[in-house]
Order: C-alpha cells, then structure tokens, then sequence
C-alpha cells in the first residue's frame, strides 16, 4: 500500500510529494493521468518560474522538468498514464492504467478534480468541502486548498497539504470528532473551509466570498455569540480572509454563520 498518494503531477502535485519525501514519509507516488510531469506548466513556457527554488528563472516547461527530476531524485514513485476515474473508501481508487484498475493508499492527496466521488462537495464551489487541515468528509483523501477554492498559489498549496499529510501520518492533527460545521450565511455566496477540527482556542483562517455588493459588519457567531466581527464593504465575489487564530473557542458541535449584517 502506497503512504501517500497525489492525483495529479502539476505544481501543486509536485511540490506536495517533494514535501512530503522531505518530511520522511517513505512510499510517496504521484498519479498523472499524462504522459509526462508538469500540467499547466507546460502551456506557459513564457511566464517565469523557478527562482526560489532553483535559483534561476525558468519558463514553464523547464520548471515543470526541474521538479519532475527532483521528485525522482527524491524517491517519489511516478506513475505516468494513470488516470483516477473514482474514489471510494479508505484511499481506494479506481484507475485506468496500463498496469493496474485499482490503487490503495493511506492517505491520498487531490490537486485536480475526479468525476466520481463520494466525498462531499461544496455546493457553491464545486470543489471538496474540506477542514482547516485540507482534510475532505473521508479523512483518508486531503485536497489542496487551492482545489477548495482558496485563493493560494499552487506549489505553496502544495506544500501545505504535504505539511498537513505527514502531520496526519504521524498522528499529529486533531480529531475530527465534534467537528464545527462553518455555514455561508446572509450576504456570502461561499466559505472555505467548510468545517473544523475542534480545537482551543481555534486555529486557521477561513476564505469567505461574497455573494452581492454589501457594506455593514462582517461576523462570524455560534448561535448568539458573536466570535469575531469586523467592518466591511465588499462587491460580489470578493475574497475576504478571515484569521481564526486565537478566536474563542464556540460549544460542541456547534455550527458557526459567517454573515454580513448591515
């Protein structure tokens, strides 16, 4: 069984498996439904990348090649022509591949959407409803939080959910049990992430977009207590970052509104 397996071989996949090879997980593999490494690095060999971590200016396919050849250096497994079709329970995953229909791995890592899934979606987002530690409703699967619908780049993305894996892996993430379910309340179109590990006092941030032009108090509550407030004026999807760090910590199982209130 693989360790950790990443769907996906752009930057964000990348730079996940190399940070997790960095953190000591042994059996790392990265599952590319192409036949090379890179993704949309490969449709801007214009654009300029590489600087921080190679200490050169790179144009995309060359980036996308470095870090293909690092993650080889590194001991990553590379799994080329494999697409994932579905996911099921307990990092199991329907492929097609030359070689295999199905893989397994004790954590699994999405940097790119998979039509069948039963993992639970934000509806407003289409992408994975996911905690402040990238884990999805399965705790066996994370996605980055850029696939979430965070406004991250997509190698840190990647980089963080490598983080958060080797974390888990090591047993290092709280529990999900009593779990914060975070709604989109009056004025906000979406809010990620979509719950919380519950932890005291709280930690992270959520990323909340709005959903019409609106100007008043923008507040985070458990029923009638107010956790967090702040003055606002917004236009429609707009990005607004909300800091958790240090935030009172609400009752179990309680369920938080983010909301604008003029």
């Amino acid at each position: 069984m693989i360790d950790a397996a990443v769907i996906g071989g752009g930057p964000a996949g990348l730079a996940a498996a190399l940070r997790l090879k960095a953190r000591g997980v042994k059996h790392v593999a990265i599952l590319e439904r192409e036949s090379i490494l890179g993704g949309a690095l490969l449709l801007n060999p214009r654009r300029i990348y590489g600087f921080w971590q190679f200490g050169r200016l790179l144009g995309g396919p060359a980036y996308a090649a470095r870090l293909a050849q690092a993650a080889a250096a590194a001991g990553v497994e590379i799994r080329l022509n494999h697409e994932v079709m579905a996911l099921r329970p307990n990092g199991v995953m329907a492929v097609s591949a030359p070689d295999s229909t199905r893989v397994m791995a004790r954590r699994v890592l999405l940097t790119a959407p998979v039509a069948a899934s039963h993992l639970h979606l934000d509806p407003a987002l289409g992408g994975p409803a996911v905690d402040q530690y990238d884990r999805c409703s399965d705790i066996s699967y994370f996605a980055t939080a850029k696939l979430a619908g965070m406004e991250t780049p997509e190698f840190r993305s990647g980089t963080i959910s490598g983080d958060y894996i080797a974390d888990d892996l090591s047993g290092g993430l709280p529990s999900l049990e009593g779990r914060l379910e975070v709604l989109a309340g009056l004025g906000i179109r979406s809010v990620v992430p979509q719950c919380l590990a519950h932890v005291a006092p709280l930690r992270g941030r959520l990323e909340v977009r709005a959903a019409e032009a609106r100007q008043g108090q923008l507040r985070v509550r458990a029923g009638e207590v107010v956790l967090y407030r702040r003055r606002v004026a917004v236009q429609p999807d707009r990005h607004i970052v909300i800091d958790l760090d240090g935030m009172k910590t609400p009752p179990d199982d309680a369920k938080l509104i983010v909301e604008i209130v003029t």
